[in-house]
């Protein structure tokens, strides 16, 4: 079946995303991506000049995603603690609906392929949640730290959540979860 032109980006990003989860960054050269694609080889490259550039906008792509999934919901009149709730459930629910684009987004940070541009780009998908950082630090309602921090208090353990989940070692019971907030929300809160 022939892939449409407009689909033909989409599809080289869902056969890397796909390959590079599963075979690593290494082990997936641009003409397997091509393949589970459905594309010739030479057309990945009429979207990006190399597989270092098509990793660095994939991500791009999916850190916009979960920007906006983070973001579901918000209103800047909500009361600063339920819309920290929010945006916590709300990453939760993404990594756990969305394990392969998380997976990736966490892999490739983490490598020396990711540019600092990109980096740097990623961060500008999140403005809102800074403005409700800096509205929670105006109110004193949170603690004043380094934004890395606070991410690293805040949002890392909603990650090892999902990692003990999906190996069956617990159960994500409301209960639990509300926990696992209340946690979160106590290391950061003033």
């Amino acid at each position: 079946m022939r892939i449409k032109e407009g689909d033909k980006k989409e599809a080289i990003f869902n056969a890397t995303l796909k390959l590079i989860t599963t075979r690593g960054f290494h082990a997936t050269p641009m003409s397997l991506i091509a393949e589970e694609a459905g594309v010739a080889a030479g057309t990945i490259y009429l979207y990006f000049e190399n597989k270092e550039d098509l990793l660095n906008q994939l991500y791009l792509s999916l850190k916009q995603e979960y920007s906006k999934a983070l973001m579901a919901g918000y209103s800047p009149e909500l009361p600063v603690r339920i819309a920290f709730e929010l945006v916590w459930r709300n990453s939760l629910n993404y990594q756990l609906q969305y394990l392969l684009e998380f997976s990736f987004m966490e892999q490739f940070k983490n490598s020396p392929l990711i540019e600092k541009v990109t980096l740097q780009e990623g961060w500008k998908f999140f403005q809102s949640a800074s403005e409700l950082i800096d509205r929670a630090r105006e109110e004193k309602i949170i603690k004043d730290i380094p934004a890395d921090l606070l991410v690293a208090l805040f949002f890392a353990p909603i990650t090892e959540l999902v990692k003990q989940h999906l190996y069956s070692q617990i159960e994500l019971s409301e209960a639990y979860i509300t926990t696992a907030f209340q946690g979160c929300w106590d290391a950061i809160k003033n």
